[in-house]
């Protein structure tokens, strides 16, 4: 026999017994009912309900399970002992015995173990929780629990690889954080990390405190590791303070600041070593202002300075290849302006040069573009109208050593009009432009010069499909000749200084482009055909299967100016360019194949090639090849000839391999490797990697080891999470850590 006690709170205390009911406490729907069952109900002078035997208490979503529960319905108090099991607000509770108020939900548990539900943002199945013991738990209102002598882990139960033990651990499930005193880290049952302070968020919301440490090495610099320090200034700005260790090198202090408010934001960070013991005690440093302003409507500023105490900062302190192979940094102020119509820009810039490169300053440049787009006649739908217009002062810097000290103003116009003639089944766009210019010298043979010179073009192409079956399946196919011709008369330009100006590489984009150079110093004359042609098949699913592309430009007359730069035995000097093939294959959901030609028939060689494949079945699965071969003109021993393998493969038991080899066949080096492997517990994930990378500042490569240790929704320790991910990102693109990968193909690897 099983009795039920049911009584309800209102002004006047209500109170009833009711035994051998069929009714079930999760019937009772009143939220401010209390149900109260047991094998036995005792009731003590009108006021003290005690249940004996399987006891349980219920009040909306609370219940508590006891031997024996006893309950004061003046005080609302309640005391349980043997066996307590309490499950409230996602967190379930047990110990030998509770102290309970119910009206403010406050409390003590001694002995506890329990179960907390983060409910953070994230949808995974990985980390959704803490659990632990503690000697005492102190219940704090609904969503706050103090617990003294306690240990705490994301891992699932029986699963006891880390636990954070600490003296004190608060954790406020509202703010969705952890602050834990005295706190040691313990993995795999080894004491790894102590701190007498430590918080832990599982939101986005910020808060002042330590950062998870980083730890790595490096060949160059040796053992180093950081403690970032982070301090919210306010709900719009941040700061944080590093101390970096470097073995060989000293103590390095880093520091950021970030700000962002509605007119205004940017970051300005700076590192100092006092005295690189590596480097014979100098002090070596790094400042980078990055700001913007939105001044008023349409008009922004912005200031970008970088400056570096010497040119192997980088390749000394650094590991990513996109910081190392830096030449020059700017230092530059920017104002711009923006209508409807108009983009107009003022830039000051100098640089600081870590090389022997020494590219002109523009002290400064104002230029402007206007663009407009008007309803036409005589069969136009519409016509456009272009302007660009520039005056830029340029300078040589303090740092150069060469002979062309040439200086001056140089202002370039560009006024064009484009009519297109449009429809379905294909198009026709003439342009005119005119380059007009005007230069202003110093140090030269020529004081001032000025051009106008013409320029035009007909773009020209046809679309064309059909359908056809093979098999089941329905196909498209596209048949998109393009035919492109520019005419631009000769104009001697040699004695003028090429401040900005190269010539473009050729590719199957720059080859329907007017003007070769790039830069405002050369036109390049120009009376070119260039004829190309793109087929695709398209699946009834929209999918492009295959597509291949022809393109070849043709010279009808010789180009002059190449006589007057240094490019004057480019391969433009033919009387044709090479032959440019593009084919792309989808060979199925997960295999698609890349190939770029370019090919010189007269000579029956390959002067460009790009051969890439692509198998990624899921995420996490991926393996990437490519062959690269680059032919000089300047020689066949500045050929470039490299093959690239990359990839990202699970191999089961929650271990997965990553790796990258880059390799020069023409120097028969390495110019870049990664290597490496990672675990995936669930509730921890750790990945090790060693990266090999060659300088162009030395002979010898740097070696450098990346080692993180993640644990589940509470931080990482080693590398840092976004460093990590940079080094993977570059060199295996597409390729996932642990963490990032959905649940089901996490929870496949395990197997």
């Amino acid at each position: 026999m099983r009795f039920i006690y049911i009584f309800l709170y209102s002004t006047t205390l209500i109170s009833g017994l009711t035994v051998i009911t069929s009714i079930n406490a999760a019937e009772v729907l009143d939220p401010n009912k209390i149900v109260i069952e047991g094998d036995s109900l005792e009731n003590k002078i009108d006021r003290k309900l005690k249940a004996s035997g399987n006891a349980l208490l219920k009040k909306g979503d609370k219940t508590i399970q006891a031997d024996i529960i006893e309950y004061d319905q003046i005080s609302d108090e309640l005391y349980a002992r043997g066996n307590i099991k309490l499950n409230a607000n996602g967190s379930i509770i047990t110990g030998t015995q509770m102290e309970l108020s119910m009206d403010s939900n406050t409390g003590v548990i001694p002995n506890a173990t329990f179960t907390t539900k983060l409910n953070n943002s994230s949808s995974s199945v990985f980390n959704n929780s803490i659990r632990g013991t503690a000697s005492l738990l102190f219940i704090e209102g609904a969503d706050k629990k103090k617990l003294e002598n306690a240990s705490i882990t994301t891992c699932e139960a029986d699963q006891d690889d880390w636990f954070i033990n600490a003296s004190e651990i608060e954790i406020n499930e509202r703010s969705k954080t952890v602050d834990a005193t005295n706190a040691t880290l313990e993995f795999k049952g080894v004491p790894v990390l102590f701190s007498p302070l430590v918080n832990f968020s599982f939101n986005d919301e910020r808060k002042s405190g330590f950062l998870a440490p980083s730890i790595g090495t490096t060949s160059r610099s040796g053992f180093e590791t950081s403690v970032p320090y982070y301090i919210n200034l306010s709900p719009t700005s941040d700061a944080t303070i590093t101390p970096r260790y470097f073995s060989k090198r000293g103590l390095q202090i880093q520091g950021e600041y970030r700000y962002l408010d509605k007119n205004y934001s940017g970051i300005s960070s700076a590192e100092i070593l006092n005295s690189d013991e590596h480097a014979s005690d100098t002090r070596r440093y790094l400042v980078k202002i990055n700001h913007q302003h939105k001044l008023a409507k349409g008009l922004t500023g912005s200031a970008r300075i970088e400056k570096v105490s010497d040119d192997n900062y980088f390749s000394d302190l650094e590991s990513l290849i996109s910081v190392t192979s830096q030449t020059s940094l700017p230092q530059e102020l920017q104002l711009d302006y923006v209508n409807e119509d108009w983009n107009v820009n003022l830039i000051t810039q100098k640089f600081q040069n870590l090389s022997t490169s020494s590219p002109y300053e523009r002290l400064p440049s104002l230029s402007a573009s206007y663009s407009k787009v008007k309803e036409g006649g005589l069969g136009l739908t519409q016509y456009e109208t272009d302007l660009t217009l520039s005056i830029t002062q340029f300078e040589r810097n303090n740092d150069y050593i060469g002979t062309n000290n040439i200086e001056g103003t140089r202002f370039v116009a560009k006024p064009s009009i484009t009519a297109p003639f449009e429809r379905n089944y294909g198009y026709i766009i003439p342009k005119i432009s005119m380059n007009l210019s005007s230069y202003d010298l110093d140090n030269s043979s020529v004081s001032s010069k000025k051009f106008a010179i013409p320029t035009m073009s007909l773009d020209s192409g046809v679309f064309i499909d059909r359908e056809f079956k093979i098999g089941e399946n329905n196909f498209t196919q596209t048949l998109e000749p393009r035919a492109f011709y520019t005419y631009t008369p000769y104009k001697d330009q040699s004695m003028l200084p090429m401040f900005d100006t190269g010539l473009l590489d050729l590719n199957q984009y720059s080859i329907f482009n007017e003007n070769q150079f790039v830069g405002g110093d050369r036109v390049i004359d120009a009376n070119q055909l260039t004829l190309a042609a793109t087929t695709r098949f398209i699946d009834d699913t929209g999918t492009e299967r295959l597509s291949g592309t022809l393109a070849q430009r043709f010279y009808i007359s010789d180009r002059k100016v190449l006589n007057e730069t240094q490019f004057a035995n480019s391969v433009y000097r033919s009387d044709s360019t090479d032959l440019f093939m593009i084919a792309f294959a989808r060979l199925n959901s997960s295999l698609t194949i890349d190939t770029e030609l370019q090919y010189n028939p007269d000579e029956g060689s390959t002067n460009r090639a790009t051969l890439s494949s692509n198998f990624s079945p899921e995420p996490g699965k991926l393996i990437d090849a490519s062959y690269r071969l680059i032919r000089s003109p300047s020689g066949s021993i500045n050929d470039l000839k490299q093959i690239n393998i990359a990839g990202q493969w699970p191999i089961g038991k929650g271990y997965s391999t990553v790796g990258r080899y880059n390799y020069d066949i023409k120097k028969s080096g390495v110019v870049e490797a990664l290597g490496g492997l990672s675990y995936d517990a669930g509730c921890w994930s750790s990945s090790i990697l060693l990266h090999r990378l060659s300088l162009a500042t030395t002979e010898k490569s740097n070696y450098t080891l990346f080692f993180q240790l993640e644990l589940g929704g509470l931080g990482s320790l080693g590398t840092s999470k976004d460093s990590l991910a940079d080094v993977l990102n570059r060199n295996v693109p597409g390729s996932y850590s642990s963490s990032d990968l959905p649940d089901k193909f996490r929870q496949d690897n395990f197997n």
